[in-house]
């Protein structure tokens, strides 16, 4: 396959295609841009090899340009030393010159459209090529946005159906359970009636008793008095 054949199956390539077929679009694009670039570097090669055929044939041209006029010259100046002969194959020489000048100026005409077409050729393919790589970059991001979008709503949707919250508040009524349990263990604390305490009880009372003896033998004093 050609090379201009190989750059203009690249361009009609369909890279939303490429895109759809590849199991890593990203790196699919990037090598399908890397190939493209590479085309054109070498389809620039051939254009800078034609412009330099075309400066040859000029540089040939100019060359050839002075030799018909170096044979004139000869020829004139063996004719007037009387050298016929010599003025003959100057004249000769002349002749096969102004032949390949003729032939070079007709391929320097031909090369000079093909370099226009092939400069003009590789202006489109540049622009295409800068295109596609605008586009490469465009469909990597719109990609990688996707996959961002689709894993975020993924885990939101995980969230949805595994909600953390109500775990929150399962563990909030068996926090509230644990406290109210506390609390109730407090009370039975507070309202317990061990042997302990009730010899307290015993001696409290004991104590009272004597408060009250003591007050009423002070109160027989006061009306003995009386």
């Amino acid at each position: 396959m050609g090379l201009f054949t190989r750059v203009k199956d690249l361009f009609q390539a369909n890279i939303t295609d490429i895109v759809n077929k590849a199991e890593d679009p990203e790196k699919m694009l990037n090598l399908y841009v890397d190939r493209t670039t590479e085309e054109v570097r070498s389809f620039q090669i051939q254009v800078n090899r034609a412009v330099a055929d075309k400066i040859q044939l000029e540089e040939r041209i100019v060359t050839l340009g002075k030799e018909v006029a170096q044979r004139t010259e000869q020829a004139g100046l063996a004719v007037q030393q009387g050298k016929d002969e010599l003025a003959r194959t100057a004249l000769t020489l002349r002749k096969q010159a102004e032949t390949s000048l003729t032939d070079y100026q007709n391929q320097l005409a031909d090369q000079s459209k093909a370099v226009e077409d092939l400069q003009a050729n590789l202006c489109v393919l540049t622009e295409k090529l800068e295109k596609a790589k605008m586009e490469r970059n465009n469909l990597v991001m719109r990609q990688r946005r996707a996959e961002t979008m689709k894993k975020a709503n993924e885990a939101v949707s995980g969230m949805s159906s595994h909600d953390p919250m109500a775990g929150m508040d399962r563990m909030k009524d068996r926090v509230e359970r644990m406290e109210a349990e506390a609390k109730a263990s407090r009370t039975m604390v507070n309202t317990g009636n061990t042997i302990d305490d009730q010899f307290a009880e015993l001696e409290k009372s004991r104590a009272n008793s004597e408060v009250e003896d003591e007050l009423a033998k002070l109160k027989a004093e006061f009306k003995k008095e009386e």
